[in-house]
């Protein structure tokens, strides 16, 4: 839960960070990222590198293989569609999750994909009774409250940091939980002028279309 470090790396790296959190557009150079992480733990910034290179590569090869392939067993070099989608099928999931992002021909259809997705992690949840959903294997200090848990047993308050960032409560709201998923047009869903989801630019890359 305690992201304040990091996100004050994320805030100071890119102007306007604190105002909209999209990791899409963070890209400091290693130096000055190293510069940044010295100005907020010294100690870290010598291993800051060897430390992400390892921990990055980790988290990808637990994330992006399936569960019972072996990675000592697998590279990526030369594996074409069918290999990925029975080796790494997350990996593709989330590649082909990514370019509807930027898919000019059915601006909504990446809305729909992610309102469809959005109903199968609710099904989860209420099928194996998780009351506080939180994202389990980056830990990004977000954590929310099942609508549908009863909402007799929750209460939301609101709260103020002090100044050792610990929050204290101040005032419990009078909020009751709608036991239903929102609907898109009801959200603060990042949309542009045509409806199309927001936030990944598209870049001209030798005659090839990518995302930044």
């Amino acid at each position: 839960m305690n992201n304040r470090l990091y996100k004050r790396l994320a805030f100071s790296a890119v102007e306007g960070m604190d105002k909209l959190f999209d990791l899409s557009r963070f890209h400091p150079g290693h130096r000055r990222l190293r510069s940044l992480i010295t100005g907020i733990e010294p100690r870290l910034a010598p291993g800051a590198a060897a430390y992400t290179r390892d921990r990055l590569s980790h988290l990808f090869t637990a994330i992006a293989l399936d569960p019972h392939q072996d990675a000592r067993d697998f590279t990526f070099r030369d594996a074409d569609f069918d290999v990925l989608a029975k080796t790494a099928p997350s990996l593709l999931g989330q590649a082909i999750f990514r370019e509807m992002r930027i898919l000019e021909r059915y601006p909504q259809l990446y809305l729909a994909f992610e309102q469809a997705k959005a109903l199968q992690a609710w099904n989860y949840w209420n099928e194996n009774g998780i009351a506080t959903p939180f994202n389990g294997f980056l830990p990004k200090g977000e954590i929310g409250v099942n609508p549908a848990f009863p909402g007799d047993e929750v209460a939301v308050w609101r709260a103020q940091a002090c100044e050792q960032g610990l929050l204290h409560p101040v005032e419990q709201l009078d909020v009751t939980f709608v036991p239903r998923l929102a609907d898109l047009g009801m959200t603060a869903m990042r949309r542009d002028a045509t409806g199309k989801a927001a936030g990944h630019p598209i870049v001209a890359v030798s005659g090839v279309r990518a995302s930044c």
